[in-house]
């Protein structure tokens, strides 16, 4: 049975192996970049889930938890009182398409409504046709590219209008 729930210290070792097997499969084509990339983000973050995503207000992250194996994750992080930054949003290979992310997405979404933000922003790396999609059946606008490092991402953003409370 699949649960969406909150991030667990013991999840810290799963959660960092998806983050990294995620990021090969799409940018294998900059393997020059790639393992500094994802040391660089486990660093900025992954190593410390409790303290980036759980301490603060407005920050939360989860896992998608499919009979006790976790199997997906997103977090969200506050950047204002208006706008939140989706991030890490991950789903493992041999269980995409069972609607893993469509759960995530609506988690951090609801989540987001809650705090009253007034926006949804989320960078990726990824050039996957079927992240891309799920992003933009989301409401999801490809607003711009910045770099991170040596590796070029695309910012998405959502505006939303029917805020809850």
């Amino acid at each position: 049975m699949l649960e969406i729930r909150t991030y667990q210290d013991e999840d810290k070792g799963e959660v960092k192996r998806m983050f990294a097997r995620g990021l090969e499969v799409h940018i294998r084509a900059m393997p020059r970049f790639l393992p500094g990339f994802i040391e660089r983000a486990l660093r900025e973050d992954l190593d410390d889930i409790p303290g980036c995503y759980l301490a603060e207000e407005g920050c939360h992250f989860w896992v998608a938890d499919l009979d006790g194996t976790v199997k997906g994750m997103a977090g969200i992080q506050r950047h204002s009182d208006e706008e939140a930054e989706l991030r890490r949003v991950s789903v493992e290979g041999d269980t995409r398409r069972l609607g893993i992310g469509s759960k995530l997405m609506e988690t951090a979404e609801t989540f987001c409504r809650e705090q009253g933000y007034r926006r949804i922003r989320l960078t990726t790396v990824t050039r996957s046709a079927a992240a891309v999609s799920m992003y933009r059946k989301y409401g999801y606008e490809l607003t711009g590219a910045e770099q991170m490092g040596a590796v070029s991402a695309w910012v998405f953003v959502k505006e939303l209008t029917d805020r809850a409370g």
